[in-house]
């Protein structure tokens, strides 16, 4: 008799295949890899051809603020720039005054303790407060707030300035270093200028009895550059006065100066003069980068885990064989 056929119930099993991934993950962390290292480099903003090992000896500390003596406290004001003056505590080189939280200018100190700057104002209330620092830029302690007032006056009917004036105020900065050139080498100085109507006239006044007029299309960071060819006068110094102007009329003021020296040979060891020239940043799109590439490596990081539960879960099932 003829034995009845069994039929095999087992699921099937399906023949691995080669899988073609969407991704191909080794290469895609090898791109990985290269936008961190990029991303790190730009945020540390080291170079191959930079990299230095360097030791800073600080000077005497500031241990007292300085002080502002004029303007008084509630004083008002219908035109600027104004006189910023006061007093240097012991081991100060320079000042730094703030104007609602924005560097508006420096001064050396002089020999007497004394600072005296041009600042600009903000239309409405200004608090102007004073940095210290020696002559290794270790800041001291910061001075108090005097608090003025600029009442913008209102230009006549006749007034030839077209256009209505802009919401935000123009203004110029810089980033300040105390730092040194000498006699013959170009002077490089970073400046910014935003707010206002574009385009701006600036005219700059190098202390020297030269200057130069710049125009600026739109607003943005920009370099401005001379050559000195003797040593300033007071510690060397000379005094840098900035002047912008919009197409509305519009104004913005800063002031800051530079050391200038005729070149001597000196020993190795670092001074004002081998300080790197000073910048404004500009890396603004660090902070669109950053997430992005995090986000990157999660969704890829999720999809790998995502298709490796996968072929777990089809492994116990018997539905896929290795």
């Amino acid at each position: 008799m003829a034995r009845p056929k069994t039929r095999n119930c087992a699921p099937k099993q399906i023949k691995s295949r080669p899988k073609r991934h969407l991704f191909r993950y080794p290469l895609f962390l090898f791109l990985v890899l290269c936008g961190g290292v990029f991303l790190v480099a730009s945020t540390l903003g080291v170079g191959a051809d930079n990299i230095f090992v360097t030791a800073k000896v600080s000077g005497p500390l500031v241990t007292s603020p300085a002080v502002i003596t004029s303007p008084s406290n509630g004083t008002r004001f219908s035109s600027i720039p104004i006189t910023v003056s006061g007093t240097c505590p012991t081991n100060a080189s320079y000042v730094e005054i703030f104007r609602n939280n924005l560097m508006s200018g420096t001064a050396i100190c002089d020999l007497a303790g004394n600072f005296q700057l041009s600042a600009d104002l903000f239309p409405g209330q200004n608090d102007l407060v004073a940095h210290v620092f020696n002559l290794t830029d270790d800041e001291g302690p910061v001075s108090g707030t005097v608090t003025v007032y600029y009442d913008v006056p209102v230009p006549p009917v006749s007034s030839p300035k077209q256009g209505v004036p802009s919401a935000t105020p123009l203004m110029l900065q810089t980033a300040f270093k105390y730092k040194g050139y000498y006699t013959g080498q170009e002077v490089q100085w970073p400046l910014e200028i935003s707010g206002g109507t574009p385009s701006y006239a600036l005219s700059v006044d190098w202390g020297d009895g030269s200057s130069n007029v710049i125009s600026r299309s739109s607003a943005g960071q920009f370099n401005i550059t001379h050559t000195y060819a003797s040593p300033g006068g007071y510690k060397n110094s000379y005094t840098i006065k900035v002047n912008a102007s919009d197409a509305n009329g519009g104004k913005a003021f800063i002031q800051f100066f530079v050391i200038v020296n005729t070149k001597v040979n000196v020993g190795a060891g670092g001074n004002i003069f081998s300080k790197s020239p000073p910048t404004l940043g500009g890396r603004g799109w660090l902070w669109f980068a950053w997430p992005a590439y995090l986000l990157v490596i999660i969704l890829v990081l999720s999809y790998w885990l995502g298709e490796r539960e996968e072929l777990i879960i089809l492994k116990k099932r018997g539905l896929l064989r290795r």
